[in-house]
């Protein structure tokens, strides 16, 4: 993988020295109130005698990582693999005008995703429409740490540099422990996560329909429109899930349209009118140039909630910025919303609830001055988001906000933008 690198645990270590305890009444490191900087004996030498920590290198063997949790990726993984297929038509409409038509698809496999291996097994979680404290709070009360340095005195003297590395981390030195840490697998890893588990998979569908007016007689006109299908097994919905549950993809919209389109003003030198006098020098040179671009927003993304009603009805009635869909229906008291440890019973998106769509215009004017046969000087305005139209951001998901189901904030960080250049072309 050229874009990964080794785990370096164990190979590298910061030593921290204090400075001072007292604010500054006295100095452990240099006295800068008698011009000695701290820079001078930046590592003093301390009372075992050691001035740094010293690197542990692979002396810990298998316990570098245990108690500090660890994600990994494994590298004897096989690689994603993608197979792509696309057939069309194009059609030639009089001497300057053409329409292509295609269908485009593609598959992708064995798409790496993070899994916890060290997942709670089902049968311990929670299920249902109703909040489950018993089980929350059963598993979250602490228990008897059976990971505590205490239990382990013979590492002190059979392996001192594993007893001291475990005697700086609160998993060892903790009395207690919560009781799911011990229900899980590999429990004394503290977490374990494969971030490369081959089990992703990704569909696409596309149908592509392009216009091309090429340029002539000082117009030139390019319109293209994707209807796109992307669906994705890319999210375990519990972390015990044995695999991916497949939805709609945000990593592409089902509709998206642009244009592009440039037109010559008919008025001066070379031009079909005005070719030359005062009109010529007025009205001529000019040239206007237009972009636009449309597509719907990402798919609103939600945690686990309660819902009491139909699905269909959430993406309904009118939109606004204050009720971007239908808050009705869903649990809004704290107290009876789902608790810790309960299985996933709503989806992670809605189908159709999408955040604000892209509809943006952009255009631009330019006019060309014939200073001499060889110099011309072009001096060109352009207004990006001619419409100051906000892009707004995600509504709220949250049930229990005085928020949920508003829009508080835009994503773009200015609205229009105005540029003048000029250029001297010679």
């Amino acid at each position: 993988m050229l874009n990964e690198e080794p785990d370096q645990t164990g190979f590298s270590r910061t030593t921290s020295s204090i400075m001072t305890t007292d604010f500054g009444v006295n100095w452990l490191l240099g006295d800068p109130r008698r011009g000695i900087s701290p820079l001078t004996d930046p590592f003093p030498v301390r009372a075992d005698g050691s001035r740094f920590d010293v690197p542990t290198g692979n002396r810990l063997g298998v316990m570098a990582r245990t108690g500090r949790g660890y994600s990994f990726s494994d590298y004897n993984r096989p690689h994603a693999r993608q197979q792509r297929w696309r057939f069309g038509i194009q059609r030639q409409l009089g001497s300057d005008m053409m329409i292509d038509v295609a269908y485009a698809g593609s598959y992708s496999d064995r798409v790496g995703l993070s899994r916890v291996l060290s997942a709670l097994p089902e049968q311990f979680w929670a299920s249902g429409m109703a909040r489950n404290n018993d089980i929350a709070n059963n598993l979250n009360a602490n228990v008897t740490n059976p990971f505590r340095l205490t239990n382990f005195q013979s590492l002190a003297s059979s392996h001192p540099l594993i007893y001291q590395d475990m005697s700086t981390q609160s998993f060892y030195t903790s009395s207690t422990i919560r009781k799911n840490q011990l229900l899980r697998p590999f429990p004394h890893m503290n977490g374990l996560t494969d971030t490369t588990v081959p089990t992703g998979e990704v569909r696409t569908d596309a149908l592509e329909v392009s216009f091309q007016r090429r340029f002539a007689r000082g117009f030139n006109l390019n319109v293209s429109y994707t209807r796109l299908r992307d669906d994705e097994a890319d999210t375990y919905l519990n972390e015990f899930d044995p695999l991916p549950t497949w939805r709609e993809s945000n990593d592409g919209r089902p509709h998206r349209l642009a244009a592009t389109g440039i037109y010559e003003l008919p008025f001066g030198r070379g031009r079909a009118f005005a070719r030359s006098g005062i009109v010529s020098h007025i009205a001529g040179g000019f040239q206007a140039a237009a972009t636009f671009e449309w597509q719907p927003g990402p798919l609103v993304n939600w945690g686990n909630v309660f819902y009491y009603g139909d699905l269909k009805n959430i993406n309904t009635g009118e939109r606004s910025l204050d009720r971007w869909f239908n808050t009705s229906d869903f649990e809004r008291v704290a107290a009876r919303t789902p608790a810790a440890f309960h299985r996933r019973i709503f989806p992670t998106r809605i189908d159709g609830l999408r955040r604000d769509s892209t509809n943006q215009w952009n255009v631009n004017l330019q006019r060309d001055f014939r200073i001499t046969e060889r110099v011309v000087l072009q001096l060109r305005g352009d207004a990006l988001n001619i419409q100051n139209r906000s892009q707004f951001s995600d509504p709220n998901t949250t049930p229990t906000s005085t928020d949920f189901g508003r829009i508080t904030s835009q994503t773009n960080t200015r609205n229009r933008f105005i540029q003048v250049q000029a250029r001297l072309r010679f």
